[in-house]
């Protein structure tokens, strides 16, 4: 009899997988567990859904923790960028925060009539 699901681990993160869909070919079964490779052309780390990973906010591609950089854009949350999106960065002298203009109006004296 031919299981159905097993169980697996991420080979990067070492999370454990439970009921995995079992793939069969000619030469047996495997445990189908959806990974993708680091964009980094040197990493060669292969990332399921667990792992920590993140978008580069220049050019979109999924790179794995280890080449994140984070670069200061003047707001409470830097750009995450690959080292490559980074180097390409030009830092902006940018003018200090504005704060925001008081919402009341001065006290007129009255007229007297």
């Amino acid at each position: 009899m031919k299981h159905q699901f097993t169980s697996a681990s991420c080979p990067t993160c070492d999370t454990l997988f439970e009921r995995l869909p079992v793939e069969y070919d000619e030469d047996g079964g495997y445990a189908f567990l959806e990974v993708r490779p680091c964009a980094d052309a040197t990493c060669g780390k292969m990332l399921c859904s667990c792992c920590d990973q993140f978008h580069c906010d220049g050019c979109g591609q999924t790179f794995c923790a280890d080449h994140l950089v984070s670069v200061p854009d003047g707001t409470d949350r830097p750009l995450h960028c690959c080292p490559a999106c980074a180097a390409e960065c030009e830092v902006l002298a940018l003018p200090p925060r504005i704060p925001p203009a008081s919402e009341t109006r001065p006290i007129l004296p009255a007229e007297v009539a």
